[in-house]
C-alpha cells in the first residue's frame, strides 16, 4: 500500500549508489544450492557488504523474527568467522552475530515476492564522480516520474490499485474491519515508521529547491505517525481517517511530480 509496484528495494539500492557517483561490486546466484561464502569472504576482506534481501523470518537476534516470516530487509556484514558473519542490522541491532545455517535460509529470499536471483549482495563502493545538488534534485524528480509511469503501466495491465488509491483502499478496509492480524502486524512493526522516515529523509532534501514538495512529505511524515499511533491503539475509525487524509497527500504529491 506504501511502496511502489515499480520500484523493487534490491533496485532502489543499485540506483541510489549510481545516482550518488559510485562504482560497486553487485553480485547473485541462479540457484539456491551453494551459497557463496568463500566469495563473501573474500570480498569482506576488502570492504563491507549489504546483504539482501533477506527474509526476516529467520533473523535470531531480533526477539519477534518469529512473527517477521516473510518480509524483507538488508543488512551490513563487515566480517565473518568459522561460525557465521557479524552483520550491523538497522532494525536496531548492531554487532550481532548470524550463523551460516539462519544466513543461508534468509539469504534465499524464497518468501521474498521481488527476490531475483538468490544470495545478493553489493560490496566495494568506489567514488567515482560527485554529482552535483542540482543534478541529484533532477534525477531523483526524474527518478519519481520512471517510478510512478511504470507503476500505471503494471497497474493497468494486471487491474490493480496503486498509489494513493491503493492506500484509501487500505483506508476501506480498516473502517470496514477487514485488516488481519498479519496486515496490522506488518504496519505497526515495519510499513508506517519506514514510511514516516522515509517521508522526513526525502523533505530534508527538497527543502532548499521545492519547500512546497518538502512540505508535502512533511505532512506524509506526520499522517504516517498519527497511523502508527491509531494502529497501535486499535482505534480503527482514526486510523481511516488518518490514512484517507495520507492518500489526498500522495495523490498531490505525485500530481506536482508529474507536472514539473
Amino acid at each position: 500500500f506504501f511502496s511502489s509496484i515499480a520500484s523493487a528495494p534490491d533496485k532502489g539500492i543499485s540506483r541510489a549508489l549510481q545516482l550518488l557517483g559510485f562504482d560497486f561490486k553487485e553480485t547473485a546466484a541462479d540457484s539456491p544450492t551453494n551459497p557463496p561464502y568463500d566469495q563473501l569472504r573474500s570480498d569482506l576482506k576488502e570492504s563491507s557488504a549489504v546483504l539482501g534481501p533477506l527474509d526476516m523470518g529467520f533473523l535470531g537476534h531480533n526477539p519477534l523474527h518469529k512473527r517477521m516470516g516473510g518480509a524483507d530487509h538488508f543488512v551490513l556484514a563487515y566480517a565473518m568467522d568459522e561460525r557465521g558473519v557479524s552483520i550491523h542490522d538497522p532494525e536496531g541491532f548492531p554487532s550481532v552475530h548470524l550463523p551460516f545455517r539462519r544466513l543461508e535460509q534468509a539469504w534465499k529470499a524464497e518468501k521474498i515476492p521481488y527476490h531475483r536471483g538468490y544470495y545478493r549482495y553489493w560490496t566495494r563502493p568506489n567514488r567515482s564522480r560527485r554529482p552535483a545538488a542540482d543534478g541529484l534534485y533532477t534525477s531523483l524528480l526524474q527518478a519519481f516520474r520512471e517510478v510512478y509511469s511504470e507503476g500505471e503501466k503494471i497497474a493497468s495491465a494486471e487491474n490493480l490499485s496503486i498509489d494513493g488509491e491503493a492506500i484509501l483502499t487500505l483506508a476501506r478496509h480498516v473502517k470496514n474491519d477487514k485488516l488481519s492480524p498479519a496486515e496490522r502486524g506488518f504496519m505497526v512493526f515495519f510499513s508506517l515508521k519506514l514510511g514516516a522516515r522515509r517521508a522526513l529523509d526525502f523533505a530534508g532534501f527538497l527543502e532548499q529547491r521545492d519547500p512546497d514538495l518538502a512540505e508535502l512529505k512533511r505532512i506524509q511524515s506526520r499522517l504516517f505517525g498519527q497511523c502508527q499511533s491509531h494502529a497501535v491503539q486499535r482505534d480503527w475509525n482514526r486510523l481511516a481517517e488518518s490514512l484517507t487524509e495520507l492518500a489526498d497527500t500522495e495523490k498531490k504529491f505525485r500530481d506536482a511530480i508529474m507536472d514539473q
